[in-house]
């Protein structure tokens, strides 16, 4: 059994090397806590909602104001995760180092050397942007994004480097793969377009290759296989779209796109290039639309709320990236989301108005061309977006803001529970310094007990008293509780807050909330970190938000700023060879060009493939830069590693593939250099 394990390994060298190298990253992010962003309402706390949702088999739950507004890929991913139990850091992981085992193995074609192989993949699944607080902690779409486009890119180069093959099995297979996570990535991400020309190249080389090699019928299925990428972009938008038929009777709001386009299009004296609509602008409107006037009170009222994100937020206008998100919510407060058809005819009824006053000339439309849609239309605007796209590059290089976290946020919110049981992972915050072993804070109502009159205490499980818990007032709860069995006044006053002391006690021991009432006990419940035990005999309602044992939590929090650390240090790592790597990368390709060149006249193409890999990688690169650049400028700031995480590992691919290339090549020019020198002196060499 030995003997073949061992043969088995030597066989497989590199497929070894990668897994012992995941194994090490796992083994890494073990213990690494998911990061909480509060009040993220049509963010994180939208697609958590959503894949609760899913994980009970009704779709994105009832209609509301963001229905639509989201993909929902990645809500279906965790609802999956969920049910199988799963923790979502180790399958975001462990997903991101599949990606990089299938990209780097299309790698094999184009070094003579396993060695290049294993550096671009290593290099690659460490990279710090992975284990980052805002995209692998978060509990958003942003990692999962990382790891379909590794695929999308990693299926695509299979293809075409199998497009050929005697067996028509191995491209069948990855042109599969590959529009499923094209197909998948399409309805995890919107901002995914910067895949599509790479996508659209090299099927059109794949296709150029099959007339010049495989014209005949029998190729048929190969041509074929070219559009199975497409096709999945397709296949998985319909299949959201016959979901939400399904489930609300539409595939979208109809009407909501058309109303947006036309009053960002409007022609108005803009604040600035972020501004589509100006709130002076929005009051004229007003009095075209009376369906939106309808509205105006609401309306107001969001985009005086959406109007502090922005860039400048004393201006009080609202910039192109919240517009959408301020007019349906503010439509939303005003009712007309109670169901998916009036929101639809309500959409319709603003439209019709709209497009009757460009009609009658009321309103004048914009007309935008498309050097203007893309920001090239004055030379101030070109130097601008060229400037923001050098300063992505460099941010990219520089990993500036890809930081592991040990905590969340300080404001502990009640949600933060419902994120630990989604993804089976914990969401930990800084321990306040406290000078009790033990810390309890929660709410708790029982209606059948005067709140005035009952005395509360922590007890242990023999009965001995430790703290006494006073009651403090909690509107919110009350406001929570309206509308249930448990809206009482009582409820005004349910929150509480109790420390204690153990001492030399038994540190092992339950602990209990105990009811007294003129000296008689009444109810005992049980509390500890994962809240009150659900007792049938007991009538109440309350939760246990925080539950410390602070030796315990200070020992895990040690331990959890050890691994944090480790993971900065790799980090730190990267960020001091990012930019040298960047210009080592740079001259490379230059010089792997001009190689490529003088091969091209010889009619040589010995490192064609690689040129061709590292040029539509790097070009990709420079569309997604360019993309996020006209959306910095032009809509709100984006200039993140939480939107330009699913290009990092793309860059780096790139850089990695010209200098192992480059350094090969020279390897193997030297090597001819010393044959030659060899025969040359062998052929001098006089025999007697």
């Amino acid at each position: 059994m030995r003997d073949k394990v061992v043969t088995i390994i030597k066989k497989h060298k590199l497929l070894t090397a990668f897994v012992i190298a995941a194994l090490i990253k796992q083994l890494l992010v073990m213990g690494l806590p998911i990061h909480i962003v509060p009040d993220s309402t049509c963010d994180d706390q939208l697609l958590k909602d959503w894949a609760f949702s899913m994980s009970r088999l009704k779709w994105t739950g009832e209609f509301g104001t963001y229905t639509f507004m989201k993909e929902t890929g990645f809500s279906f991913f965790m609802a999956v995760c969920y049910r199988l139990h799963l923790p979502f850091i180790f399958m975001i992981t462990l997903g991101y180092s599949l990606s990089c085992m299938c990209f780097c193995t299309a790698l094999k074609k184009i070094f003579s050397s396993n060695i290049c192989t294993f550096i671009i993949y290593f290099v690659l699944l460490f990279n710090p942007v992975t284990f980052s607080s805002s995209v692998l902690q978060r509990v958003y779409r942003n990692g999962l994004g990382m790891v379909l486009t590794l695929f999308v890119f990693g299926g695509l180069l299979h293809m075409y480097f199998s497009v050929c093959d005697e067996k028509i099995k191995s491209l069948v297979c990855w042109s599969v793969f590959t529009g499923l996570s094209l197909g998948y990535l399409g309805i995890t991400k919107s901002d995914t377009i910067w895949i599509l020309p790479f996508t659209g190249v090299i099927c059109t080389v794949m296709f150029g290759i099959l007339l010049a090699k495989k014209r005949n019928f029998k190729s048929i299925p190969r041509y074929l296989c070219l559009t199975a990428p497409f096709a999945g972009i397709f296949l998985f938008a319909h299949i959201v779209g016959f979901c939400n038929i399904l489930w609300y009777g539409y595939p979208s709001l109809e009407y909501y796109g058309p109303v947006i386009d036309n009053l960002t299009h409007i022609k108005s004296e803009q604040a600035d290039d972020k501004i589509p609509l100006t709130r002076e602008k929005l009051k004229e409107i007003y009095e075209i639309s009376p369906t939106l006037a309808g509205v105006k009170g609401k309306l107001e009222k969001a985009m005086d709320r959406y109007s502090i994100y922005d860039t400048c937020p004393e201006d009080e206008e609202v910039e192109a990236g919240w517009f959408g998100w301020a007019l349906a919510e503010g439509i939303s407060d005003a009712g007309m989301y109670e169901s998916c058809e009036k929101a639809n005819t309500f959409y319709k009824n603003v439209y019709e108005e709209l497009e009757a006053a460009f009609a009658d000339g009321r309103l004048e439309k914009a007309e935008t061309g498309i050097q203007q849609k893309y920001y090239i239309d004055t030379a101030v605007h070109r130097g601008e977006i060229v400037e923001r796209i050098q300063d992505i590059i460099t941010y990219m290089n520089t990993y500036k803001g890809a930081y592991t976290r040990g905590f969340t946020r300080k404001k502990w919110v009640g949600s933060n529970a419902e994120f630990e049981l989604l993804t089976r992972n914990k969401a930990t915050r800084k321990l306040e310094k406290y000078e009790n072993d033990y810390i309890m804070k929660g709410w708790i109502v029982f209606p059948d007990h005067d709140v005035d009159t009952m005395e509360v205490y922590v007890e242990d499980q023999d009965g001995k008293q430790f703290a006494e818990v006073r009651l403090q007032e909690s509107k919110d709860i009350y406001d929570y509780l309206k509308g249930t069995k448990y809206e009482l006044d009582d409820v005004q006053k349910c929150r509480f807050k109790a420390e204690w002391d153990i001492g030399n006690e038994n540190k092992s021991t339950e602990w209990y909330l105990s009811v007294y009432q003129d000296g008689e006990s009444l109810v005992r419940i049980k509390a500890d970190k994962e809240g009150f035990l659900e007792d049938e005999e007991i009538f109440y309602k309350g939760a246990v938000d925080t539950f410390i044992y602070r030796e315990e939590q200070e020992r895990s929090d040690a331990q959890r700023k050890r691994i944090v650390g480790r993971l900065n240090s790799i980090g730190d790592i990267y960020r001091v060879c990012g930019q040298p790597l960047f210009w080592l990368g740079l001259v490379s390709y230059v010089v792997l060009t001009a190689v490529v060149l003088k091969d091209l006249r010889k009619k040589i193409f010995r490192y064609g493939n690689a040129w061709l890999t590292a040029t539509g990688l790097g070009l990709s690169v420079i569309v997604f830069a360019a993309g996020i650049a006209l959306v910095d400028l032009t809509q709100c700031p984006v200039v993140d590693e939480m939107y330009l995480s699913s290009a990092y590992a793309v860059f780096i691919s790139a850089k990695l593939i010209s200098i192992c290339k480059c350094a090969e090549a020279a390897i193997e020019i030297m090597q001819e250099r010393k044959n030659n020198h060899i025969v040359k002196r062998y052929r001098n060499v006089k025999y007697l």
